[in-house]
């Protein structure tokens, strides 16, 4: 005769529904896993463009406060959105020879770099002894249409302004402005 069994010995492993709703419960996980790691990449790559934007406006930024402070002459003209600056040469252009007058204008771009990018603000630059054009390049992008200005507030400060686009559609937009003093003027 053989012996009995115990029935609680019987069962040795898994049932295939509780296999089912590991599965699930894993995939559950493994799925939201899987879209935080997403959202991480996307915020990185959104805060990463942000400070890129950033620093390129740090630096035109910088670039025209230091060409404002030390200018000669400084003038905007509205029709066309140029910011023209004159002031000697003290080794920015060695096409120039020391002391010569160097004339450096700052516009928007003719036309979108991109619908992404929106405008980019060029300067170009010259000797005035100089007969020939001027070439421009790209300082920053992001600028909406006629996102550039400056004027003359009080004698030798000068106010600068920037719309930059606050997304890649460009429906929304920043403003920046700041304030740079000719140091020439300001002195008289």
């Amino acid at each position: 005769m053989m012996p009995l069994r115990d029935p609680a010995l019987k069962q040795s492993g898994f049932t295939l529904v509780e296999l089912m709703v590991a599965l699930a419960v894993g995939l559950i996980i493994l799925l939201g896993a899987g879209q935080l790691l997403l959202m991480s990449f996307q915020t990185f790559r959104q805060i990463e463009l942000m400070s890129n934007r950033q620093a390129a406006l740090t630096f035109a930024t910088e670039t025209l406060v230091r060409d404002i402070r030390r200018s000669d002459i400084i003038a905007f003209n509205s029709g066309n959105r140029e910011l023209k600056v004159e002031f000697p040469n003290n080794g920015d252009l060695s096409a120039c020879s020391a002391g010569a007058q160097v004339e450096r204008i700052y516009r928007l771009s003719s036309r979108m770099v991109s619908a992404k990018e929106g405008w980019s603000l060029d300067m170009g630059q010259r000797c005035l002894s100089d007969t020939g054009g001027m070439s421009y390049e790209p300082l920053v992008t992001s600028f909406t249409e006629g996102g550039f200005s400056a004027e003359e507030t009080i004698e030798g400060v000068w106010v600068i302004r920037f719309r930059l686009m606050a997304n890649r559609d460009g429906s929304l937009m920043d403003e920046f402005e700041f304030r740079a003093v000719n140091r020439n003027q300001a002195v008289k």
